[in-house]
């Protein structure tokens, strides 16, 4: 089996993630139509240059594509499913079923997708059963497919669960952070910290020039927090 978790190095946990654009289709769909006058977010996508480009790492994501769309038209995704919970328990878990406390992982929290999005009904209900399994873990999943109108049922029954936060992304940069019915705050990209303060948002410290670019380093887990009423800004580089 291949190794399923990712290692985001700004993230204070381990993730899971697949290629960007290919597998994100409300940025496709939002790409066609995008408005000439503003700055698309998805245009800047970090998971579409720098280490995602490397050949071997773009093997690896593609290969987890693989792995999810086969089991989704084979048995519902089971096999994804099966082979998720069995790494995260590895990693989270020791042989007694306690949770493990590693020096550089939280092991309460897990990032879902630092690459690519929640694409379809049935990929939304494996994250379900996953994210049924391990009720002490916070899952945090940004996604754009809330654009879709028949994604949304499908997101805020994932939403719905008390260890997901969920969080809509915006479209725009310089734009206020969505909020969506059933999910938790957004997110946005701002390029002025001013600006997003005064739109209500809290600006993520570890895109604060001068700041350590990392969540532990600026001790903040805002994003996995459920229930946050407050969008989250990011700032643009």
């Amino acid at each position: 089996m291949i190794n399923l978790l990712s290692n985001p190095k700004k993230m204070p946990c381990y993730g899971f993630n697949i290629p960007a654009f290919k597998y994100c289709p409300a940025a496709q769909l939002l790409a066609k139509i995008k408005s000439k006058a503003k700055k698309f977010i998805c245009d800047s996508c970090y998971a579409c240059k720098g280490f995602y480009t490397f050949s071997n790492v773009k093997a690896s994501l593609q290969a987890k594509a693989d792995l999810i769309t086969k089991s989704l038209h084979q048995d519902n995704g089971q096999t994804f499913v099966d082979a998720m919970c069995d790494q995260i328990r590895a990693k989270y878990f020791d042989k007694h079923g306690n949770k493990k406390k590693l020096k550089t992982k939280n092991t309460d929290l897990f990032r879902v997708h630092d690459s690519g999005d929640l694409f379809s009904p049935k990929y939304i209900s494996a994250w379900i059963r996953i994210c049924e399994q391990f009720p002490t873990i916070r899952f945090w999943f940004p996604t754009r497919e809330w654009k879709r109108d028949s994604q949304l049922p499908h997101l805020q029954k994932l939403a719905s669960l008390k260890n997901v936060c969920l969080k809509p992304s915006a479209i725009y940069v310089d734009e206020p952070a969505p909020q969506v019915d059933g999910l938790d705050a957004g997110t946005s990209v701002y390029t002025s910290q001013a600006q997003a303060e005064q739109d209500g948002h809290y600006v993520c410290p570890a895109t604060i020039e001068g700041n350590e670019p990392t969540c532990q380093a600026n001790n903040c887990n805002l994003c996995f927090i459920k229930g946050c009423k407050k969008g989250i800004a990011y700032l643009a580089h």
